[in-house]
């Protein structure tokens, strides 16, 4: 008898406990109070003015009785490790306890999401119905990709990149201009069509690398790389992986670049540092190509726009834009995007709704439909049906007309840490000089690039290892 009274018993506890966590659910989704006054912690690098330019005026008139108090981020240094820095950052956001987080780039997202400081916004777009449709589903995969398959945050916009070409130069020249679906080898090939005399001060280019903290020469390898999903370190992050047939063969096609003096290589930024109209090739009418981020177009629009309002008016540059160059074993999947800020909502946050519906309003086709009447000025909308009327340009689409790369294999390819690729990227031209100069072979430079590249490798990961605490 005692036992027949036992199992009611547990059903009704069983049951209660699935009412006590049902309820737990609903409360952690529990509705927005409009009307009641809060004020919400909002973690934003580039300061309040920039916040209320972007978000905040809107979202206030939407919703008055809310107010932000801001917390910025900590510092980087470029002379502590990625794993340094990294450790700032969750401290910061430990003691701060913002409810609204704007991640940046690289791995923030990846590391903030591990140590527990976001929260899952699945629940909270199901409960309002939110659409991803329209958002530009790449974004979506690279957030969920640094969330292992959970949306921790939700991004407005996104960074891509494209062939720019000087129609002008083309035409002056009797060149063929660049083509949709080119190789990386066609497109230097092109550059190489062009005059290489005149002053260095003077002269044009067929082709222009950007300048990058790790180097330009190293950047087009690096680049081309990429395109091509060509590793240059193992998935266990300690072999270098420069002696294999991929590396060998960018390694000549980068040396070819160099001694016809086809490409323009400009000199390292320095961190802080940033391209200009003055001190762009491109922009300025000497570089015949350039494959580059949509931020460009703001430049060359401010150019032109300068050029003619001047008291002697100019021509205008004419320049068009092209898909980046793509794999020849993979010609769907070429192009590559950036997440550079995701909005998340911290763990630690005492608003969570309140924090979502700024989230939402930051992500949603409202603030997106107002951006798009604002011409330039920023990155491409996640919600792409507005770029065509914010940006001015007819060619807009090729940014995301190319499928872009995606997985966890790229992790391998995209994710060398910022401070080995620096010293590397030294090494790398270093050698690259050496065989320009004729003072080696190109299979003798790869070999000593392989044999300095692993010694720098081992150290890198020794400091790491040390500074970790592991012995």
């Amino acid at each position: 008898m005692k036992d027949r009274l036992r199992a009611p018993n547990i059903a009704w506890l069983l049951l209660g406990l699935i009412l006590l966590l049902q309820g737990c659910a609903d409360k952690e989704t529990e509705p927005f109070a409009p009307n009641q006054p809060l004020t919400l912690k909002v973690m934003y690098a580039w300061g309040e003015e920039d916040f209320y330019n972007r978000f905040g005026k809107e979202f206030q008139l939407k919703y008055p009785n809310v107010d932000f108090r801001f917390v910025g981020n900590p510092e980087y240094h470029p002379d502590l490790t990625a794993e340094e820095n990294e450790q700032a950052l969750l401290a910061h956001i430990a003691k701060e306890r913002p409810d609204v987080l704007r991640i940046g780039g690289g791995g923030d997202l990846e590391a903030v999401a591990a140590a527990g400081k976001l929260i899952d916004l699945g629940p909270w777009m199901k409960r309002d119905n939110f659409s991803l449709d329209g958002i530009y589903p790449p974004v979506l995969h690279a957030i969920q990709m640094q969330g292992r398959g959970t949306m921790y945050g939700l991004s407005p916009t996104f960074v891509s990149s494209a062939v720019y070409y000087n129609k002008d130069l083309f035409e002056q020249y009797g060149v063929t201009p660049p083509q949709d679906k080119m190789i990386w080898e066609q497109l230097l090939d092109l550059a190489a069509r062009f005059p290489v005399e005149g002053s260095p001060e003077e002269r044009i280019y067929g082709f222009a690398e950007e300048s990058a903290t790790e180097g330009s020469i190293f950047g087009l390898m690096n680049r081309i790389a990429q395109t091509e999903q060509i590793a240059l370190i193992d998935a266990s992050g300690t072999r270098l992986l420069f002696d294999s047939d991929g590396w060998r063969r960018i390694t000549k096609l980068t040396v070819q670049s160099m001694t016809s003096n086809s490409v323009y290589f400009p000199e390292k930024l320095t961190i802080g540092q940033s391209m200009t109209p003055d001190n762009d090739l491109f922009v300025s009418g000497r570089a015949a190509m350039i494959v580059s981020g949509d931020y460009r177009m703001g430049l060359l629009e401010d150019k032109n726009h300068t050029m003619q309002a001047s008291p002697s008016p100019k021509e205008p540059l004419r320049w068009g834009m092209l898909p980046v160059p793509i794999d020849p074993v993979n010609p769907q999947s070429a192009n590559e995007i950036y997440v550079f800020e995701t909005y998340g909502i911290g763990a630690d946050s005492t608003a969570k709704a309140a924090a979502w519906e700024l989230v939402k309003f930051i992500n949603g086709d409202e603030w997106a439909k107002a951006q798009s009447r604002t011409r330039g000025g920023g990155n491409l909308l996640a919600r792409t049906a507005y770029n065509k009327d914010r940006f001015n340009h007819e060619d807009i689409e090729v940014f995301y007309s190319v499928k872009p790369q995606s997985g966890e294999e790229l992790r391998q390819i995209r994710q060398v840490p910022p401070e080995f690729k620096t010293s590397f990227a030294d090494i790398v031209r270093e050698e690259l000089e050496s065989i320009a100069a004729d003072k080696q072979s190109v299979d003798q430079a790869v070999q000593k690039i392989q044999t300095r590249g692993q010694a720098e490798l081992d150290s890198f990961n020794a400091r790491t290892e040390e500074n970790n605490g592991v012995h």
